[in-house]
């Protein structure tokens, strides 16, 4: 069985890692864990070209002057926790 931890194993032959007390990643992005692995199977069809928060997507979109980017309803949904705290 592999570790789930690959990112925090330090070795020689390994560039880099991710010290212990940094929090996990979907921890630092503030994504909902359940909705992560809800979506993760469905993720290209669903986001289309680009994945992030909501901002991110809106900007996204201004940037490249489109209308709208595929994937707003599962952005939300994604992002859901970090809304919940958002102030």
């Amino acid at each position: 069985m592999r570790p789930r931890s690959t990112g925090r194993v330090i070795r020689e032959d390994k560039r880099g890692y991710i010290p212990g007390e940094m929090p996990r990643l979907l921890d630092r992005l503030a994504i909902d864990p359940e909705q992560f692995i809800a979506t993760a199977g469905r993720t290209l069809r669903q986001f289309g070209s680009a994945i992030g928060t909501p901002t991110h997507i809106t900007d996204l979109c201004v940037a490249r002057q489109a209308r709208y980017l595929r994937g707003m309803r599962a952005v939300h949904a994604l992002f859901k926790r970090r809304a919940a705290v958002a102030p």
